[in-house]
């Protein structure tokens, strides 16, 4: 696919394998992304805190916030006027703030007009920046920044801009009561910053961002697919393998083997759970909780790999009753597991359903062919390459097989 051609050439130029090159992906995306992630989080924290929440009530708040916090809650709304567009909308869609807990922004608009500075300030968990979750999700990115490529890389926070003690603020941290505007004031320091958190996350999606599209790609892949890929020797892939946290292992008996070995054409790499990899690809639900568009990108080069990926399935006699089972399972499943013996496979289930193959298939030759739409995204089986789950799109492509007796 096209998008896989690009990102070839951009693996091969950026020598992919060379730690030093991940640099780049720390210093121009995730710290650019955790330092916004950090400041909003810390606002969420400061709209939740005993200065504002734990007081009874508005006119209790400290007089340099008080204001603030009547503009987040009341700002903008006018008679007659639509609500949507105020400040208050903005801050309860986005951050929660409310009065007395309401269930709506309208029941706080109600509440507020109602008893004035009387009201009791309150940030209901009904907010974006608590769906992603924001805390969480800061937690993740300082974990991966600090304990996985600043660690490989031999670099300090101090030097990415990062101080080096909990709670790990920029050196430049924002002090979030800044971020909220006095009545007439413009809240465009706090907009941008949203915006500008949204575009981040939009930059390190997978099929925008090289870095995270290379790791989707690389995270379960036969060895000798990984060596043309990148046209390079075992001892690149070595490199890569270990600073990724892919481990090899055998596609005839599922056992780790070690690298180099000398039947390269036998063995997959498979990421490990808390390998540079592994958290990398973590992000990408929080990504598609700071923006949804993020999630129609990535399901936009799944459909771009169904037409674009080319496959064939030889010979097509052999191959045949394991697309038939999958084409009829997918109508209401979207898995399957493989009964392997002796590395070949003898028999396919689902559920209740299961067939013997006639033919029995090497799960070393299955694995290679179907690499492409694993590494697109379309199909991903378990750590013991035995259970494939199937994306929802995948019965397209096992129809287009079946329509073609064998290519795609």
């Amino acid at each position: 696919m096209s998008m896989r051609t690009s990102l070839k050439e951009w693996a091969k130029e950026n020598k992919v394998w060379e730690p030093k090159t991940w640099r780049i992906f720390l210093e121009k995306d995730l710290v650019p992304f955790y330092k916004q992630a950090y400041t909003l989080n810390a606002l969420h924290e400061f709209l939740k805190s005993e200065k504002i929440c734990g007081k009874s009530s508005l006119a209790d708040i400290e007089d340099t916030l008080k204001n603030k916090i009547k503009v987040a809650i009341y700002g903008g709304v006018e008679p007659n006027k639509d609500f949507s567009t105020s400040f208050a909308k903005f801050m309860y869609d986005n951050f929660g703030i409310c009065a007395e807990n309401a269930p709506s922004f309208e029941e706080s608009i109600k509440h507020y007009e109602s008893w004035g500075d009387g009201i009791k300030v309150s940030v209901n968990p009904n907010s974006w920046i608590n769906s992603i979750p924001i805390g969480s999700l800061v937690d993740k990115l300082r974990d991966l920044i600090q304990w996985n490529l600043c660690r490989e890389l031999g670099i300090k926070l101090s030097e990415i801009g990062i101080q080096e003690s909990y709670p790990y603020p920029p050196f430049e941290a924002i002090e979030p009561n800044t971020l909220l505007p006095q009545a007439g004031e413009k809240p465009e320091k706090l907009v941008s910053l949203i915006n500008e958190f949204k575009q981040k996350a939009l930059d390190l999606s997978i099929g925008v961002n090289p870095f995270t599209t290379f790791v989707f790609y690389a995270r379960t892949i036969p060895l000798l697919v990984l060596m043309e890929y990148l046209e390079c020797d075992i001892n690149k892939i070595i490199k890569l393998a270990n600073f990724l946290g892919l481990k090899a292992y055998s596609m005839i008996d599922q056992r780790e083997v070690s690298l180099p070995t000398k039947s390269p054409d036998k063995v997959i790499l498979l990421l490990t759970s808390n390998s540079l990899s592994y958290k990398i690809l973590e992000l990408r639900g929080y990504l598609e909780k700071v923006d949804p568009t993020i999630k129609q990108v990535h399901e936009n080069v799944i459909k771009e790999a169904i037409n674009q990926i080319h496959v064939t399935f030889e010979p097509w006699k052999d191959y045949e009753p394991i697309f038939s089972f999958l084409s009829e399972i997918l109508k209401d499943r979207n898995w399957i597991s493989l009964n392997v013996e002796n590395g070949r496979i003898t028999k396919l289930r689902s559920g209740y359903r299961k067939i013997e193959l006639p033919s029995k298939i090497w799960l070393r030759d299955f694995l290679i062919k179907i690499s492409p739409i694993v590494s697109a995204g379309i199909v991903r089986f378990s750590f013991s390459m035995t259970q494939l789950e199937f994306h929802p799109f995948a019965k397209e492509w096992i129809d287009k097989v079946m329509e073609n007796e064998g290519k795609a």
